[in-house]
C-alpha cells in the first residue's frame, strides 16, 4: 500500500470515529434534545415566520412569532440574520423543523468531510499521521462537536473558506466566487480574510479574476434580497450588533474583561499589529493565504468557539508551505500540535467557559494559531525571499 493509501486510510478510520462519537456518545443525543431550543432552529424561525405571512423584522411580533413556530424564545427582538440569509434557508424553512435540522447536520458534515480531504491532498498529500490526526480532530474536537449540536454555520463556512482557497488556486474564479457568497451569512468573522483576499488581487491575476466575480455577485445578492425587505436594516441596525459585539470569545471583549477599556484599546492594537505581520508575506502566496485566514479568526469581530472549525483551513495551508520547502519536522510539529490543540485544549477551555457561564477566553485558540501559523512561515516573508534570491542565482550550476 502506497502512501496516498495508506493517508486514506487513516483519513477514513479518524473520520469514522468521529462520526461514531457524535451518533454514540452524546452529541448527537444533545443534539435531538435541543431540536426546538438549537441556533439552527433560530436560523429557521426568520425564513418560517416569512413563509407564515410574518416580518421577522418586527420588534412587536417577531418573539412571539417564534415561540408559536416551536422554537426557542429569540434573545434578540428581530431576526439575528439578513435578507439575504433569510432567502438562502427558505427551502429549509419549507419543511418542518426537524427534517430541516437533520438535513443541515448531515449537509454541514458530509460537506466538511470532503472539504477537509480535499485540503489534505493538495497541500499534505501522502502522509498519514497528519491525515489521521486532523481527520480525528474534525469531530472530536470540541469546535467540530459543539457546531454539530447547535447546529452552526461553522462546518459550512469551513466548507466554503476551502473551496474559495482551492477553486483560486486551480484558477476556477467563478466557482470561487459562488462559494465566497456563503461568507455572508457570517461576514464578521471574514474581515481580514476579505482584506487579504482584496490586496492579493492587486498582485495576482487569479485572485483579481475571483475578487472580480465575488464583488458582482455578492452586490447583486444583497441588492437584490435587500430590495424584498427594504425596512429590514433600521431595525436590525437597532438590535443586533448592540447584543451581538458586547460579549463573545475575541480579542475585544476578552481583554476588556480583563484590562477594562485600556484592554480594549490593546485589543485594536494587537489585531493591527496582526495585520502588520500578515502584510509581511508574498500576496497571494499560500503563506499569505494561511496567515490572512488564521488572522480573520484571532481578530474577528463577533466569535463562539465553534467558529474555530475554520482554523483547520490556515493549518492545513501552512503545513503544505513547510512541505514544499522541505521542512517535514516542523510541519508535523505545527499539524499534530493544531490537532491537539482543538481536541484537548478547546476543550479544557470550553468546560471553564461552561464554568464561567462564559466561553470568552477561548479566544486564545485562534490567537495561539495564528502565531504558530506565522512562526512557522516567516522564513518565507517577502524581505526573506528577496534576500535569498540572489544568493541563489551566484551560486555555481
Amino acid at each position: 500500500m502506497n502512501s496516498a493509501r495508506r493517508a486514506d486510510a487513516a483519513f477514513l478510520i479518524a473520520i469514522l470515529t468521529g462520526v461514531l462519537f457524535i451518533a454514540l456518545l452524546g452529541p448527537l443525543g444533545r443534539r435531538l434534545e435541543m431540536v426546538h431550543q438549537n441556533d439552527f432552529s433560530g436560523f429557521w424561525s426568520g425564513p418560517r415566520t416569512v413563509l407564515v405571512g410574518g416580518d421577522p423584522w418586527d420588534p412587536t411580533s417577531y418573539v412571539n412569532t417564534a415561540v408559536e413556530l416551536g422554537t426557542k424564545k429569540p434573545d434578540a427582538n428581530v431576526y439575528d440574520y439578513m435578507p439575504w440569509v433569510l432567502f438562502a434557508l427558505l427551502p429549509l424553512a419549507a419543511l418542518p423543523l426537524e427534517v430541516a435540522g437533520w438535513i443541515w447536520m448531515v449537509l454541514s458534515m458530509v460537506l466538511a468531510i470532503i472539504a477537509l480531504r480535499a485540503l489534505l491532498r493538495a497541500f499534505v498529500p501522502g502522509r498519514p499521521l497528519i491525515h489521521g490526526a486532523l481527520g480525528l480532530a474534525l469531530f472530536l474536537g470540541q469546535p467540530g462537536f459543539h457546531a454539530v449540536v447547535l447546529g452552526q454555520w461553522a462546518l459550512l463556512l469551513m466548507s466554503a473558506t476551502a473551496a474559495v482557497v482551492l477553486a483560486v488556486r486551480a484558477g476556477h474564479a467563478r466557482r470561487a466566487a459562488f462559494a465566497a457568497l456563503a461568507f455572508l451569512a457570517k461576514p464578521q468573522i471574514f474581515v481580514w480574510t476579505a482584506l487579504g483576499l482584496a490586496i492579493a488581487a492587486a498582485f495576482d491575476q487569479r485572485y483579481r479574476r475571483f475578487v472580480r466575480y465575488a464583488v458582482v455577485l455578492g452586490g447583486a445578492v444583497v441588492i437584490c434580497t435587500w430590495l424584498a425587505f427594504p425596512e429590514w436594516f433600521p431595525a436590525w441596525l437597532a438590535d443586533i450588533p448592540p447584543r451581538r459585539t458586547g460579549r463573545s470569545a475575541v480579542l475585544f471583549s476578552a481583554l476588556g474583561q480583563v484590562l477594562g477599556t485600556p484592554g480594549r484599546v490593546l485589543a485594536v492594537g494587537v489585531i493591527i499589529g496582526g495585520v502588520a505581520l500578515a502584510s509581511a508575506f508574498v500576496p497571494g502566496s499560500d503563506a499569505w493565504l494561511a496567515v490572512w485566514l488564521a488572522l480573520s479568526s484571532a481578530g474577528a469581530i463577533y466569535s463562539w468557539s465553534y467558529d474555530q472549525v475554520l482554523l483547520f483551513v490556515p493549518l492545513t495551508i501552512a503545513c503544505g508551505v513547510l512541505v514544499t520547502h522541505g521542512r517535514e519536522r516542523t510541519m508535523r510539529t505545527l499539524a499534530l500540535g493544531g490537532a491537539a490543540t482543538l481536541l484537548v485544549v478547546s476543550l479544557a477551555f470550553y468546560a471553564i467557559g461552561v464554568i464561567r457561564h462564559d466561553e470568552t477566553f477561548s479566544v486564545a485558540i485562534p490567537v495561539a494559531f495564528f502565531i504558530a501559523i506565522v512562526w512557522s512561515l516567516w522564513p518565507y516573508r517577502r524581505s526573506a525571499l528577496v534576500r535569498e534570491r540572489p544568493a541563489q542565482q551566484v551560486q555555481p550550476a
